[in-house]
C-alpha cells in the first residue's frame, strides 16, 4: 500500500504518520509525494481545515507545535487553515511524580527533598514537552517549576527527521511560488529546538524582566539560575486569574473590570513593541495571568517560547506605518509599506503601489471604529503574495501578535477596537516625533554635516589646485583662473550653506511655535542675524566688483 523509503521501514512512527494522513482522506498527498501508490478508483476529497486540525492532533506532539506555528504564519497558508489550526490545545497526560523526581534529580544532582521545602505532587499544566509543578525554596519563596519530559527529545527528533524528509519530497514534487518549504522546517526546527532547551526560554525571560522590572502594571517571573538547566526551568510563581478563565467564565469573575483590563493588555503589547522593540508573539489568554488589588490591575505574562524582535529603524517605520494608519493617510500606508523593506528589486514597484491603494483605499476617511486591524493585515498579505514577496518572519509575528490582541480584547469588551485603543499610545509615539529637543538634535547633526562640508571645500580645492600645477608650463594662465575660480565656488558654498541654515531655523521655529515659544523665538533670531551676515556679504561683494 505504502511506498515506505528504507531508511524508514521498521520504524512505526512514520508507518503511523501515513496512516493518520490516509485516515483523514489525504492520501492524494501521500500520491503526489510517491508515499502511496495511485488509485484509480477512490474520489479525491479536498483537505478542509477541521481535518488538517483532527489529523495534527491525532499525531500530536511535534505535529501540534507545527500546526499552532503554521497558524502563526498567514502569509504561508491561507487565513482559514490559520483560524482552525489555532485551537490546537497542546493538553496531554502529565508524567509520573516519580519522573518527575528522576528528571529533578539527574538535572540538578539533588533529590526534591533537598532542594525544596515543599513540591506539588500534581501539576498545575501539562504539555507535550513539559509540564509545570508549585513549589517552595528554602526560604519560602514560591516558585513554578517546568520538568522536561524523559525521552522527549529523542522523539521529537524523530518526528523532526520525518518532517524533514516530508519537506524535501515536498519541494521536489509540489509546485512552490510564495512558500519554501526549506524555510518552513527550518523555522520549526528552529523554534523546536529551542523549546527542547529551557535555558534559551530562562534567557527570554530575563530580557523581559529587565524591560519591565519597573513597570508595576507588568509582572514577569524571576527565573532562579541555581535550580535551571536545559531540562528544568525554575522561576518565581506569579499569582492571579488566567485571562482565559475571565473570558470562559464571566459570570464567576464579575470583580474584574474587562473593559480596564483590554486597556492594559493594549498598553502592555504596545510598549513591547514599540519602546521595547522585543514582544511576545502568542498573548493568548492562557498566556496572561491578571491580578487585582483593589482598584489596580497588573498582567502578569508567561510562556516565553516564541518571541520577537524588531530593531530601532523597523520600530521608526513601523511606528509610520500605524501613525498613517489612524490619519487615514494612504499614501501614507503606501509609503511605509514600501520602506520596510519588503519589496526586492525585482518587484514592479508602480504596479504594487497601485495595488495597495486598491486594496487599501477603503480605509480613506473611515473612522477609528470601523478599521479592523486584523481584516487590513491579512489584505496587506494578500498583496504581497500577490507580488511573489517574502515576509520577514518577525513582521509577521507582529501582525499575528496584533491580530492575537484583537481576538481577546473583542472577548473582553464587545465593543473594543484595536486602533481606536491605540490611537493614544500613537498620538504620544507622533508628538514624540516633534519634541524641541529632537528637532534640535536633528538640526545639530544636520549642521554638523554641512560643516563638514565647508571644512573639506579649501581641502579639496587645493587638492584641485595642486593637480593642475603639475600641468605643463603652457598651462599656467589656466591654473590663475582655476583658483579664482576656486574662490568663487568657496564664496557661492558658503552662501548657500549659510541660505539653508536659515531655512532650517525657519523651519524649527514654525515646528516649534506652540511646544516651546523660547526655542521658537531662539530660531528666529539665529535665522535673522545669519541673514544680515548674507545681506551685507553680497552687498560688500558687490562693491568689491564695482572698484574693479
Amino acid at each position: 500500500m505504502f511506498n515506505i523509503p528504507k531508511r524508514y521501514r521498521g520504524i512505526k512512527r512514520f508507518e503511523q504518520i501515513l496512516g493518520v494522513v490516509t485516515k483523514y482522506e489525504i492520501g492524494c498527498v501521500l500520491e503526489k509525494l510517491k508515499l502511496k501508490r495511485k488509485s484509480f478508483f477512490k474520489k479525491k476529497k479536498d483537505t478542509h481545515p477541521v481535518e488538517l486540525r483532527l489529523m495534527f492532533e491525532e499525531l500530536g506532539g511535534t505535529f501540534i507545535k507545527l500546526g499552532q506555528l503554521l497558524s502563526l504564519r498567514p502569509d504561508l497558508i491561507p487565513r482559514e487553515y490559520c483560524d482552525e489550526l489555532s485551537k490546537l490545545q497542546d493538553d496531554v497526560p502529565p508524567i509520573t511524580y516519580v519522573e518527575v523526581e528522576h528528571v529533578i534529580k539527574a538535572e540538578l544532582g539533588k533529590p526534591i527533598k533537598q532542594l525544596f521545602k515543599s513540591f506539588d505532587k500534581k501539576p498545575l499544566a501539562s504539555a507535550s514537552i513539559g509540564q509545570v509543578h508549585l513549589a517552595k525554596l528554602k526560604n519560602n519563596k514560591k516558585v513554578a517549576v517546568k520538568v522536561m519530559r524523559p525521552g522527549i527529545k529523542h522523539l521529537i527528533e524523530t518526528d523532526l527527521d520525518i518532517i524533514e524528509h516530508f519537506t524535501k519530497l515536498a519541494k521536489a514534487h509540489l509546485k512552490q511560488e510564495l512558500i519554501d518549504p526549506d524555510q518552513i522546517f527550518k523555522e520549526f526546527k528552529d523554534y523546536t529546538e529551542n523549546e527542547l532547551d529551557y535555558l534559551k526560554e530562562a534567557h527570554n525571560i530575563k530580557i523581559f524582566y529587565e524591560l519591565f522590572k519597573k513597570d508595576k502594571k507588568v509582572r514577569i517571573p524571576k527565573v532562579y539560575d541555581k535550580f535551571t538547566t536545559h531540562k528544568v526551568l525554575t522561576m518565581e510563581f506569579l499569582d492571579g486569574i488566567e485571562l482565559r478563565d475571565i473570558i470562559q467564565y464571566p459570570k464567576k469573575n464579575l470583580k474584574y473590570d474587562r473593559k480596564k483590563t483590554s486597556h492594559l493588555l493594549v498598553e502592555t503589547v504596545m510598549k513591547q513593541i514599540f519602546i521595547n522593540g522585543f514582544f511576545h508573539a502568542d498573548p493568548h489568554p492562557a498566556n496572561i495571568l491578571v491580578k487585582k488589588t483593589k482598584s489596580t490591575y497588573s498582567l502578569g505574562l508567561i510562556d516565553f517560547g516564541i518571541v520577537g524582535r524588531i530593531d530601532k529603524d523597523l520600530k521608526k517605520r513601523l511606528g509610520n506605518l500605524f501613525i498613517s494608519l489612524i490619519h487615514g493617510d494612504i499614501n501614507g500606508l503606501v509609503k511605509s509599506f514600501i520602506s520596510l523593506n519588503l519589496v526586492e528589486s525585482d518587484v514592479d514597484v508602480i504596479r504594487l503601489k497601485t495595488d495597495l491603494r486598491n486594496t487599501l483605499g477603503g480605509y480613506y476617511d473611515t473612522s477609528l471604529e470601523k478599521i479592523d486591524m486584523a481584516e487590513l493585515f491579512f489584505k496587506s498579505l494578500e498583496v504581497a503574495k500577490r507580488h511573489k514577496i517574502k515576509i520577514p518572519k518577525d513582521f509577521v509575528l507582529l501582525g499575528k501578535a496584533l491580530i492575537t490582541l484583537q481576538g481577546v480584547g473583542i472577548e473582553l469588551d464587545p465593543d473594543f477596537n484595536l486602533v481606536r485603543e491605540t490611537h493614544p499610545f500613537l498620538k504620544v509615539l507622533a508628538k514624540e516625533k516633534t519634541k524641541p529637543s529632537l528637532i534640535a538634535r536633528a538640526l545639530v547633526k544636520r549642521t554638523a554635516k554641512f560643516l563638514e562640508f565647508v571644512d573639506s571645500l579649501p581641502e579639496e580645492s587645493q587638492k584641485m589646485y595642486q593637480t593642475v600645477q603639475k600641468a605643463d608650463i603652457t598651462l599656467d594662465h589656466i591654473n590663475s583662473d582655476i583658483q579664482s575660480l576656486t574662490n568663487e565656488i568657496r564664496i557661492e558654498g558658503g552662501r548657500i550653506i549659510i541660505g539653508i541654515l536659515i531655512a532650517g531655523f525657519a523651519i524649527g521655529a514654525s515646528l516649534t511655535y506652540k511646544i516651546s515659544f523660547l526655542l521658537s523665538r531662539l530660531f528666529i533670531i539665529l535665522g535673522v542675524l545669519l541673514l544680515l551676515y548674507l545681506l551685507f556679504s553680497i552687498v560688500k561683494d558687490s562693491f568689491k566688483r564695482k572698484k574693479w
